[in-house]
């Protein structure tokens, strides 16, 4: 059983670093899309920091804050 674990661990890792490359991606796709955000500049960002900025742009969009949406958009945008 231990050996079936051993053989296996490896290919479990690829799946799951490449379902986070996916979800990272796709909020990078996202900022790109809505928001008309520069890839090259958000490249630079870890995923982390995309999920903040994310999170900080729908923040501003609840509390329906334009200017303060387009303060923190301006530095990504093309």
């Amino acid at each position: 059983m231990s050996i079936l674990l051993l053989l296996f661990a490896p290919g479990i890792f690829a799946v799951y670093w490449l379902i986070r490359l996916q979800i990272c991606l796709s909020r990078a796709r996202y900022l790109v899309d809505t928001y008309g955000m520069d890839r090259k500049k958000l490249r630079k960002l870890s995923c982390g920091e995309l999920k903040k900025l994310r999170t900080s742009i729908d923040e501003l969009r609840h509390a329906n804050d334009a200017f303060g949406l387009e303060t923190l958009v301006r530095p990504y945008r093309a």
